[in-house]
């Protein structure tokens, strides 16, 4: 099997352009350190390239740790999806293959591409170490974190593969929540745990994150386990635990990867025997089709000029697992936004040292957690945009949906306006968290300030025009909804258009999936790396580059006191820049929306015939 996958798997193209992409992209990784590091120039010391190679090994070790936990379910993914679609694993079952070695060849078939990965990039680490400053267990650390990693992520995969468990849209929400957990734990971990705690010491979250793990090993002289003295009190399995971040999280990734392959092995030959009354309930939770007959439900009526945007907006998600994910997503931002409003405007927000030592301001501690939650959620609303469009044609293509579409009298503008109209309609209701969140927070500033509220503005020391100074701010300007909405829709549909765009020229979901988190990704980074200093530094302009990046456009919004130069100077007009970024950013993703729709409705008979087969 293992055979098979590799030999199978080396002669695509798509796994070609993979490879090249994950390597340009570390390749980028280290020339942007080496930029921002100061490594390159006429006259640098060895010392300077010390620190350079030090800044440099740690932003692609991040970087290579978050391309596996992206890229490797995707490379799993056609464990479930080609398995699946060609029923193999039902020819597999009856060759005299034993079950474990049906599993393990899976999974070691297509982990082999993923490790392979990690190899192609050990000379740039090799490179780093002529620099100085890396110490080889750092790098032996760094890939350790990314390999086992991939063998959890690859594990999981694999059994679903097994439970023959909803395709490609398991795997995709498998990504997205992989994805909000490495989000939320190492923003949890960093604003308010390893604050709250004495010491520059690691915590209990820290062995169950890949991130902080390599945190605790590179950023050593501020994040280091706790002194073995500190844990003389406690019993021998914490010890472990909390003095061994890397050892811990090694033991914990492979311990629950043998669990899961013994587990595949021993139901592998089960889960398909419909005389098991266990298994029925699953399939039946999973919905499933358990009678092996062709499914019916009643006929609905199609409203609106375009049935391509009403299918795509109300067929979707109607079911109980969507409903209640989808209401479970906006219903738990809202609490967990309310619930840390309340703990703000109670005063039980925990003491948190800032910069200087002296500890942060309930208020500028309370912005800083709500970035983190709508940071999280906008992540969330990314993937899932990104995750959606690149299925929408390429899924059709595969089931034989298109080519009914084709036979109709429906135009290509039809359909392709369509899509798009209709994915962004149907993920309103999850743009509607964080616009929510903020709304709140809105309302209680405006209330607290008709109320005289001590909770509603504070002194904050602030970027002023003539230097440093101290300003009474408000905990929110009363117009960040609307700025959020103006910004966030037209991104949103850009993630749709991109994964649309892909989705339509590439023959599987996958090929069209990773293109597209590689654009938006490479968009948000460059953009933010150059709005985020030109905020600080250029007056105005500084403002609008920085709308178009979503993640720096977010801190912007939340506190431009600390974000832009010289708002506290003039804060009215500070606003009007604010509001003004925001329609640049939105006409400016507009534009590239409306091209990149042109284009796909120009060539969309062409491509759809290659593709096919018939050019």
């Amino acid at each position: 099997m293992v055979v098979r996958i590799v030999q199978g798997g080396s002669t695509r193209m798509r796994d070609l352009w993979i490879r090249m992409g994950y390597l340009g992209a570390l390749i980028g990784l280290v020339l942007i350190g080496l930029l921002t590091g100061s490594g390159l120039g006429a006259e640098v010391s060895l010392t300077d390239l010390a620190k350079s190679g030090t800044w440099v090994f740690a932003i692609i070790s991040y970087g290579q740790v978050l391309l596996v936990c992206l890229l490797a379910p995707l490379f799993m993914a056609s464990a479930i999806a080609q398995e699946q679609s060609g029923k193999t694993y039902d020819i597999l079952l009856t060759t005299p293959m034993s079950n474990l070695q049906i599993v393990l060849g899976s999974l070691g078939g297509r982990l082999f591409f993923v490790l392979a990965l990690l190899v192609s990039g050990l000379p740039l680490f090799a490179v780093l170490l002529i620099f100085g400053g890396v110490p080889i267990a750092s790098v032996g650390v760094s890939f350790g974190v990314a390999a086992f990693t991939a063998v959890m992520v690859g594990t999981v995969a694999v059994t679903l593969s097994v439970l023959r468990v909803g395709g490609r849209k398991a795997i995709f929400t498998f990504v997205i929540s992989v994805m909000a957990y490495l989000i939320a734990a190492y923003a949890l971990d960093a604003a308010l745990v390893r604050r709250v705690l004495p010491g520059p010491y690691t915590t209990w979250l820290t062995p169950l994150h890949p991130l902080l793990v390599l945190e605790a090993s590179l950023n050593s002289a501020n994040y280091r386990p706790p002194p073995a003295e500190s844990l003389a009190g406690y019993p021998a399995i914490v010890r472990f635990y909390l003095g061994q971040p890397f050892a811990t999280f090694a033991l914990l990734s492979v311990g629950a990867s043998l669990l899961q392959v013994l587990w595949c092995a021993v139901v592998l030959r089960r889960i398909g025997q419909e005389s098991s009354p266990w298994v029925r309930k699953v399939k039946l939770a999973l919905r499933l089709n358990v009678d092996g007959g062709e499914r019916q439900r009643p006929a609905r009526h199609v409203t609106g000029a375009n049935p391509i945007a009403w299918r795509e907006s109300h067929t979707r998600g109607r079911g109980f697992a969507g409903l209640i994910t989808r209401w479970g997503f906006v219903t738990a931002a809202v609490v967990i936004g309310v619930l840390l409003l309340a703990t703000y405007h109670l005063g039980l927000l925990p003491s948190v040292p800032g910069p200087t030592g002296q500890p942060l301001p309930d208020a500028g501690l309370f912005r800083n957690a709500l970035f983190v939650l709508i940071l999280l959620e906008v992540s969330v609303i990314t993937l899932v945009a990104i995750y959606m469009s690149a299925g929408c044609v390429s899924r059709e293509r595969e089931d034989g949906t298109l080519d009914i579409f084709l036979t109709t009298p429906m135009t290509p503008k039809h359909y392709v306006w369509g899509k798009l109209s209709g994915l962004v309609r149907f993920l309103t209701l999850l743009i509607a968290a964080p616009v929510l969140t903020l709304l709140i927070v809105s309302l209680y500033t405006l209330l607290g300030l008709a109320l005289d509220w001590p909770t509603a503005t504070y002194q904050q020391p602030v970027f002023m025009a003539s230097g440093g100074g101290s300003v009474a701010t408000p905990l929110l300007l009363p117009e960040a909804p609307v700025l959020l909405v103006v910004m966030l829709v037209p991104f949103v549909a850009l993630c749709v258009a991109t994964g649309m765009n892909w989705s339509l020229k590439a023959k599987g979901v996958l090929g069209a999936v990773i293109p597209s988190v590689i654009i938006i990704g490479l968009l948000a980074l460059i953009l933010g790396l150059c709005g985020w200093q030109m905020a600080e530094s250029v007056p105005y302009l500084g403002a609008a580059v920085n709308a178009f990046s979503p993640v720096t456009n977010l801190a912007m919004i939340i506190d431009p006191w600390q974000r832009l130069d010289a708002f506290a100077a003039n804060p009215l007009a500070g606003r009007i820049v604010l509001g003004f970024a925001a329609a640049l950013a939105a006409g400016g993703y507009s534009v590239i929306v409306y091209a990149m729709l042109l284009g796909m409705v120009k060539g969309f008979d062409q491509t759809v015939r290659k593709l096919s087969g018939a050019g």
